[in-house]
């Protein structure tokens, strides 16, 4: 998903679910001097925030940081499996 200035409840619970229902490895690189050693902990603040934040334009980088995380763990090939 492209960057957005506001995201819907809806959008927020889909991506919540995916990473919810999906074991991953805990550390990515997500290029541009941006690398992640404990994802679970960094998941855990971007969602709290998604859930209640996403119609706040303040924090659309932070949201939109999830799927990135999403799209990279999928590209990487480091999504393990279904929980």
């Amino acid at each position: 998903m492209g960057y957005k200035p506001t995201y819907t409840k809806e959008e927020i619970a889909e991506i919540v679910n995916w990473f919810s229902a999906h074991k991953f490895e805990q550390d990515i690189d997500m290029g541009s001097g941006i690398h992640i050693r404990e994802l679970d902990t960094t998941l855990k603040q971007l969602i709290h925030v998604a859930q209640t934040k996403y119609e706040n334009r303040v924090f659309s980088g932070q949201i939109h940081m999830l799927f990135k995380i999403k799209e990279e763990l999928i590209k990487q090939g480091k999504v393990l499996g279904e929980k």
